[in-house]
C-alpha cells in the first residue's frame, strides 16, 4: 500500500502539462512537417514576409514563432511573456520541449532554414478552457490530492485489514470455545500459507494435544479408582469374616473405619472423574432451578442433624457453565458446613452486573488462620476441626475449588468475626 501511494504521488506530477517536458515523437513529426511546409513556401514566395508565411488559417487558436540566431522573434502577433519565457528556457535544448501555460500549449524548437538563414520554429496552441483542469486543480491543492489518495487507498486498506482480521476473529472465537471446554471446536484458516495459517495450525495441534491429555488423565483416574475397588471389596469381606469369628475388637474396628474412609475417597475420585469427563461443553443453566433442590436437601439433612439451614431467595439468573460440576461444588460446601456447624448454616447471595457471589456461613469452630489457605488442597485435613473422628476424605473442598476454577471464578474461605467459617464462591455471569 505504501509503495502504491508513493508511486501515485510520484507519477501525478509527471502528468502536469505545466512542467516542461520532452515533446512526444508524434508531435515532433507534426512540427517538423509544419517547418518543412514553411520552408517550401519561403522558397516559392520569396517576396512574401515570413510572418505572413507562418500565419496559419486558424490563427485564433494557433501561433507560430521564428527566432533568428541573434534572438529576434518573427511572428504574426506580438509574442507574449509566456512564449518569451518558454523560448529562453528551451533555446539550449537539443530536443523539442512542451509546456502549458494557463490555456496555451507551447512546443519547440524545430530548426529550419529559410532563405539561407537559420531559424528556430516554436508553436503555441490555445487549449479548451476545461483541458486538464481537474488535474491542475488536484495538483494545485495538496489537501485535495491527499484526500483523493486516501479515498483510493482506503478500500484497499479495508480489504487488507478484513483479510487479516476476519480469520483472527474466528480464531479468537475458537480459542474462547476451547477455554469454555469445547475441544471439538473447528479451527478456521488452517489452509492459509501465512502467519495466520501457522497460528491456526498450532492452535489445532494444541487443541488435539489437550484433548488427548485430558482423555488420558480421566481414563487413568477412572482406571485407578476401579482397580482399587477390587482389593477394597476383599478387605471389607475379610473384616466381616473376622468380626464373625473373633467378634468386635479395637483393631478390627479401626480397619473397618479406615476401609470405609478409603471407599469414600475412591467414590469421591470416581465422582470427580465422571463430572470432569462429562464437563466438556459449557451450557446455560438457571441458578434457581439448579440450587433449589440442593437447598431443599440441605434443609432435610439439617433437620436430621438437629441443626438449621436457611437461604435467601435464589436469584433467577441464567449462567453458562457446567451445571453438574457447579451444583456438586455448592453441595460440597453446604454439607461441609452442616458437618461442622454447631446449630446454624446460612446461604446468601450478592449479585453484580457481571458476577454473582454465594456466601455460605456456619457457626462451627472455624479453621486456624495459618491453615485456612490449605483447605482447598486435595487430601488436606485441618488438625483441629477436621480430625480423624470427624470423618471426611479431604477431597470435597478440592473438588469444589476445581469446579469453581473451571467456571473462571474463585472461592475464598475466611473465619467470621464471631464464630464459624465463611466461604464465598464468585462466578461470572455470561
Amino acid at each position: 500500500m505504501l509503495l502504491l501511494v508513493v508511486a501515485v504521488v510520484i507519477a501525478l506530477p509527471t502528468l502536469d502539462s505545466r512542467v516542461m517536458k520532452q515533446l512526444d515523437p508524434r508531435s515532433v513529426s507534426i512540427l517538423n512537417s509544419i517547418a518543412h511546409n514553411i520552408a517550401i513556401s519561403a522558397e516559392r514566395y520569396p517576396n512574401v514576409p515570413l510572418q505572413v508565411l507562418i500565419t496559419p488559417k486558424e490563427a485564433q487558436t494557433k501561433n507560430f514563432y521564428l527566432v533568428s540566431t541573434n534572438g529576434d522573434i518573427i511572428a504574426s502577433t506580438k509574442a507574449s511573456k509566456a512564449i518569451r519565457r518558454f523560448i529562453l528556457q528551451s533555446e539550449e535544448s537539443l530536443v523539442p520541449k512542451v509546456k502549458q501555460y494557463k490555456n496555451w500549449l507551447m512546443t519547440g524548437p524545430i530548426s529550419v532554414v529559410l532563405r539561407g538563414e537559420q531559424f528556430q520554429l516554436y508553436a503555441a496552441q490555445q487549449l479548451p478552457a476545461e483541458h486538464n483542469i481537474w488535474l491542475i486543480n488536484v495538483l494545485d491543492r495538496p489537501f485535495l490530492l491527499l484526500f483523493i489518495t486516501m479515498l483510493v487507498s482506503m478500500p484497499l486498506c479495508a480489504l487488507l485489514a478484513w483479510h487479516i482480521s476476519n480469520p483472527l476473529q474466528k480464531l479468537k472465537k475458537t480459542a474462547s470455545d476451547i477455554t469454555d471446554g469445547n475441544l471439538d471446536a473447528v479451527v478456521p484458516a488452517t489452509q492459509r500459507q501465512d502467519e495466520i495459517g501457522e497460528l491456526a495450525r498450532s492452535l489445532r495441534t494444541m487443541m488435539l494435544s489437550i484433548r488427548e491429555h485430558i482423555s488420558l488423565q480421566h481414563r487413568l483416574l477412572s482406571d485407578i479408582s476401579h482397580e482399587l475397588r477390587s482389593p477394597l471389596t476383599r478387605l471389607k469381606m475379610s473384616v466381616a469374616l473376622s468380626k464373625r469369628h473373633y467378634g468386635e475388637t479395637k483393631e478390627i474396628t479401626r480397619i473397618d473405619n479406615e476401609s470405609e474412609r478409603l471407599e469414600e475417597m475412591i467414590a469421591a475420585l470416581l465422582n470427580l472423574s465422571k463430572m470432569q469427563l462429562n464437563a466438556t461443553t459449557k451450557e446455560s443453566f438457571n441458578l434457581d432451578s439448579l440450587l433449589q433442590p440442593i437447598c431443599d436437601d440441605a434443609i432435610f439433612e439439617a433437620e436430621q442433624l438437629e441443626k438449621r439451614f436457611s437461604h435467601q431467595v435464589i436469584p433467577d439468573l441464567d449462567i453458562k457453565g457446567f451445571p453438574a460440576l457447579f451444583g456438586s461444588a455448592v453441595e460440597n460446601v453446604i454439607r461441609n458446613a452442616l458437618r461442622y456447624a454447631a446449630n446454624q448454616v446460612d446461604l446468601a447471595f450478592v449479585s453484580d452486573s457481571d458476577k454473582i457471589t454465594l456466601i455460605i456461613t456456619d457457626d462451627g469452630p472455624g479453621v486456624p488462620e495459618d491453615e485456612i489457605e490449605q483447605i482447598f488442597k486435595p487430601f488436606y485435613r485441618v488438625s483441629q476441626a477436621r480430625d480423624r473422628e470427624s470423618g471426611g476424605a479431604g477431597l470435597g473442598l478440592a473438588i469444589t475449588e476445581n469446579a469453581i476454577r473451571q467456571h473462571h471464578g474463585k472461592i475464598v474461605a475466611s473465619n467470621r468475626d464471631t464464630r464459624g467459617l465463611q466461604i464465598s464462591i464468585t462466578i461470572p455471569i455470561c
